[in-house]
């Protein structure tokens, strides 16, 4: 039995964002249930039996706790009768698939319940077709169970699945009723992210599609951290389908579609909250949609943070169905828009028509607010608030083709405020009428023209743009007095009798224009509003008006604030050096909380850069900037259970050109829940070690991750392990490769190694070493046929994929590759002949979790790869300070002298103080230093003590030449003055630091500052005699006057 957990902060926090979703005067009150209720609070007219995973025995006859069955195999063989309850010990587990068999009946529903004190019970499917499942039943009630059905692969899943035959007479099936899923955790379902509906939460469905079923309710569950669907809720036919409910649920975390509602008559999708869905499938999804419904209602939902793909707005009435309101819902900053209407005209038999969509808020919706594809037809648009920010590109209207353009729509009395730049696309749709509507901002002069009635004036509303998440954070889109939408619009038949706020409506008195009936705000008597996002802004200087770097704790590399190239005001931040970069902490951040990162960047000459975040409880974020113009681009992130700050970072890799950022703006956008952490248990590993792959069967130290025995061999080359290609992979999310052999990695530092017989001819196809957390999270070196034979180093980090190629201009069919780890840093290098390596891109630094390393092959089908070997190679000893380790007591004592023609050695109290003269120079020199070869580590504590000085760190030997300089200043600088190109990082150089320079093997060199990375891969060559020197330069002046505290070297990598 896996630990228990308690789940109290995240019910309790689901009940507020679900009142808040309801507490609007225009919808019922959420239920007020509490949130474990006990099982006494439970009528059953039939037999209770109980079930106790602990101290439960299947010989018992169930019917009281203290003589409670145990297993789920037990519960599976009975036949359950109306009325009866089967109640799981509250805090226990079980693994498996509950079936339950029998059917309650009209007012006697069997029960699926809890009993006892403590956490929800699990019922955990580990891998099977569904964790409950029910087959040609009905009249069941399942309530406050915690539901998963996780696995190490993907797989056709779900929690729940409710399945059944009703027959083929499509004129008279049998119809099964009534089914109740409530207050539930389902998550952690390892469903088919590409595998269409029929995987995820809770799926109402049978393969056959013939499985009628009305009267389902899916209300108050917690649905999150699954693929691919939330809620899938198929009545078969809406001609014997009806009354299906999916209603106050929170749906986050979702691979493809939140909740669906298909083939019925009179279903509801209500007071759902729905956020980060499409988040890992391909395809098209939305979070909220019906589909061949005869008279749906979607109402007083919240979508936000769908991500980008195919449709990927936040409502849908999709085709086959008719009389569809999407009314009083709240939409934001969703990746597709805000809704679609959608018919596919290739089929004649299909249509969408009489969909009305009203009094609704939508807020900084991105692509289409308003989309029409195919042949709808009538559907009616009316009184509607649109906001569209200054950054936006989104259209407000796009019509599109699929076998045809929609026909006879309707815009009456809508807000559209459009401060952006997108337009309307209306195609070759037909009789598209607008009247009454309120434009602002920026309209194309050929949609105005179609309003006889318009109104073109600011619509004065109390905030526009200030909505954050929740339904009742939109109070500024309410009019003030004396707006020009007050009393404006045309009287609407049918209006729905209330506004979004639960104002009436008149029938026949003419309407406000907008979401909003009631009567206007007086400015001076507003309710509390929330700020806009630039008010709200949590960054310090985030416009660089002041000039300097004021705020930023740490910018490098020549990171410069400059009086050019700003986008607004006098000011911008410069990055032009590869590698350069600035960073801000903030503090005072919340646990559990929306954050949104955005600002405007460009790039000249080929510049490009990225904008993100860091350190705040998850994976880094960031996207790119790299136009000639500057464009507006954002990151949203969720801060950790316990995380209360975050960096904000700005970055250039290249060193081609020059990329600007201006006007950056970080704010809180509200509490939510988090994600389910273990979404994909991986299987179990233990340290692994060198395999030379003599026997011809596999040492059990390895796991295959997606076998397919046909596609591998220890006989096929004896003393070889065989793997031949396939076209899957596992880049940007996806998880297709086949044949990865894994096992586990040690802790510490260690090599990888490998020798491979093949070289690729296909595209894509590629083979060698990987180090593994996840399929979304690994590193991998491999042999590529890409542009050409290619070696690549690939870094992927939460499907966020970076690599690097170079040629491949090794003639032979065998190469030799190697991935090193030292502390937190990976590094990719292949070989010709096994002896000399020459590293791929540069050392890169990810935190793995628990990784494994091993071999893949992958991607295409041109690669057979012998491997010859698998080794893993370790340090004996971890490395240690043993070449010098001195507090600078007595620098004397220590084997330091002072040499130069001018200036002064003090031996002060617990330091050392160098001091140029001003005809010549001064410093310290290590006695009898020799100097280390392969990789060490050197770091030396010092301080810059007077104007115009340099302040020389010095190490060179056979092959290298590292020279730090220290220039003087509160915001001096940390200058690579030996190395090209040259790096340097901006930091108050007046106060004692720790220098780290951490030496690879080949010279090139990291350099930390107080632990943090200033700067990596560095190179140099190696010029004349090995010394150790800190002080002045050889040049005549002041070069130098610096504290010197302490002095390490040693062998070997060593990380802080």
């Amino acid at each position: 039995m896996r630990p228990r957990y308690t789940t109290a902060w995240l019910g309790a926090l689901l009940a507020c964002v679900l009142l808040a979703a309801t507490a609007l005067p225009a919808a019922p009150a959420a239920a007020q249930q509490p949130e474990e209720p006990p099982a006494e609070a439970l009528t059953i007219s039939g037999t209770a039996y109980y079930v106790d995973s602990a101290e439960g025995d299947d010989a018992n006859a169930g019917t009281s706790p203290a003589a409670a069955w145990q297993t789920l195999d037990k519960v599976n063989q009975a036949t359950f009768a109306p009325g009866d309850a089967i109640l799981f010990k509250a805090g226990d587990a079980w693994s498996g698939s509950l079936q339950p068999q029998g059917s309650g009946s009209d007012g006697a529903p069997i029960q699926i319940d809890r009993y006892g004190d403590g956490p929800k019970p699990l019922i955990a499917g580990d891998g099977a077709d569904a964790a409950i499942y029910f087959y040609n039943q009905e009249y069941w009630e399942v309530r406050n169970l915690e539901i998963t059905n996780n696995a190490a692969i993907p797989g056709q899943r779900r929690g729940i699945h409710v399945s059944g035959d009703s027959g083929d007479d499509w004129t008279d099936m049998r119809e099964y009723k009534h089914f109740v899923f409530e207050e539930l955790e389902i998550h952690s379902v390892k469903g088919q992210q590409g595998g269409g509906w029929h995987s995820g939460g809770i799926i109402v469905w049978s393969p056959g599609w013939n499985y009628v079923v009305s009267d389902v309710t899916v209300r108050n569950n917690r649905i999150y951290s699954l693929d691919s669907v939330g809620v899938y809720l198929n009545g078969a036919t809406r001609n014997f389908s009806s009354n299906n409910r999916i209603e106050n649920n929170m749906i986050y975390d979702i691979s493809a579609d939140g909740a669906v509602l298909l083939n019925t008559t009179d279903g509801v999708i209500a007071h759902n909250v729905a956020f980060d869905t499409h988040k890992r499938a391909g395809g098209y999804h939305v979070p909220l949609w019906t589909w061949a419904t005869q008279d749906a209602v979607i109402e007083y939902n919240e979508v936000f943070n769908t991500y980008p793909g195919g449709d990927a707005m936040a409502y849908d009435s999709d085709f086959n169905s008719d009389g569809t309101i999407i009314q009083y819902n709240y939409s934001h900053n969703n990746a597709g828009g805000f809704v679609l209407t959608i018919n596919d005209g290739t089929n004649p038999s299909n249509f969408n028509t009489d969909t009305i969509i009203r009094y609704n808020i939508s807020q900084n919706d991105r692509h289409t607010v308003f989309t029409f594809a195919g042949p709808v037809e009538n559907t009616l648009v009316h009184n509607n608030t649109v906001y569209l920010p200054e950054q936006s590109t989104a259209r407000v209207v796009g019509s599109g083709t699929w076998g045809g353009y929609a026909t006879d729509t309707y815009f009456y009395n809508n807000i559209l405020i459009n401060h952006g730049s997108g337009g309307y696309e209306m195609g070759q749709s037909t009789n598209n009428v607008f009247d009454s509507n309120l434009f602002y901002g920026n309209h194309p002069a050929s949609i105005l023209a179609l309003d006889a009635n318009k109104v073109t004036a600011d619509p004065e509303l109390a905030a526009p743009g200030t909505a954050t998440i929740g339904r009742d954070t939109v109070t500024g889109y309410q009019l003030l007095q004396g707006s020009p939408a007050i009393g404006a619009g045309r009287v609407i038949p049918n209006n729905g009798g209330l506004d979004y706020w639960g104002n009436a409506v008149s029938a026949t008195a003419a309407p406000n224009i907008g979401a909003y009936e009631g009567a206007g705000l007086d400015p001076a008597q507003l309710p509390a509003l929330p700020p806009t996002p630039e008010e709200a802004n949590l960054l310090v200087n985030p416009d660089l008006e002041s000039g300097d770097f004021t705020g930023w704790g740490y910018a490098y590399n020549g990171a410069a604030v400059v009086d050019h190239d700003q986008r607004s005001g006098d000011y911008a931040l410069e990055l032009t050096a590869a590698a350069s970069g600035a960073e801000q902490k903030v503090t005072g951040l919340q646990p559990n909380t929306m954050y949104r990162l955005s600002g405007y960047g460009k790039g000249t000459g080929g510049g490009a850069g990225v904008l993100g975040v860091k350190n705040y409880g998850g994976t880094f974020k960031d996207t790119s900037m790299n136009g000639l113009n500057y464009t507006w681009k954002d990151v949203v992130f969720i801060t950790g259970p316990t995380d209360t700050s975050a960096t904000v970072y700005v970055y250039k890799n290249g060193g081609t050109g020059a990329v600007y950022f201006d006007d950056m703006v970080l704010y809180a956008y509200g509490e939510v829940p988090q994600a389910a952490s273990n979404q994909t248990p991986p299987p179990a590993f233990t340290e692994g070690d060198s395999d030379e792959f003599n026997s011809a069967t596999l040492d059990p130290q390895w796991t295959w991750v997606r076998e397919n025995d046909q596609n591998w061999s220890l006989t096929a080359q004896p003393g070889q392990m065989r793997i031949v290609s396939e076209a899957g992979d596992i880049v940007d999310g996806g998880a297709t490769a086949r044949n990865i052999l894994l096992t586990g990695a040690p802790e510490g530092d260690w090599t990888i190694e490998t020798k491979m017989d093949g070289k690729p001819s296909s595209q894509w196809s590629q083979g060698g070493l990987i180090v593994y957390e996840s399929d979304q999270t690994y590193f991998r070196m491999t042999r590529l046929y890409g542009s050409g034979n290619q070696f690549q180093f690939t870094k992927q980090i939460d499907a966020d994929r970076t690599h690097v190629e170079v040629p491949d201009t090794i003639a032979s069919t065998v190469s030799y590759m190697r991935i090193v780890k030292e502390g937190n840093t990976y590094s990719g290098y292949y070989s010709a002949g096994g002896e000399t390596y020459t590293q791929v891109w540069t050392t890169q630094t990810a935190d793995l979790v628990e990784p494994k390393i091993g071999l893949i092959v992958c991607a295409g089908t041109g690669l057979t790869a012998d491997f010859d070997y698998f080794r893993l190679i370790q340090e004996d000893t971890p490395p240690s300070w043993d070449v010098i380790e001195d507090d600078m007591d007595d620098y004397a004592a220590t084997g330091w002298s002072a040499t130069g023609s001018s200036g002064s050695v003090v031996q002060e109290d617990g330091y050392a103080t160098v001091t140029d003269g001003a005809t010549g120079y001064q410093f310290l020199t290590k006695n009898g230093f020799a100097p280390p070869s392969g990789a060490f580590t050197f770091e030396v504590r010092a301080k810059a003590n007077a104007p115009g000085t340099t302040n020389e760190i010095s190490v060179r030997g056979g092959s290298y030449n590292i020279g730090l300089f220290l220039t003087y200043g509160t915001s001096g600088q940390v200058q690579d003055r030996e190395s090209n190109p040259q790096h340097t990082a901006t930091i108050d150089t007046t106060v004692y630091h720790t220098y780290r320079v951490v030496v690879h093997p080949g010279a090139s060199y990291d350099v930390y500052v107080d632990g943090n990375l200033a700067w990596s891969g560095a190179t140099s060559s190696g010029t004349g005699s090995a010394i150790f020197k800190l002080g002045g330069s050889g040049t005549s002046g002041i070069t130098a006057d610096m504290d010197i505290d302490e002095v390490r070297m040693g062998h070997g990598i060593m990380l802080p």
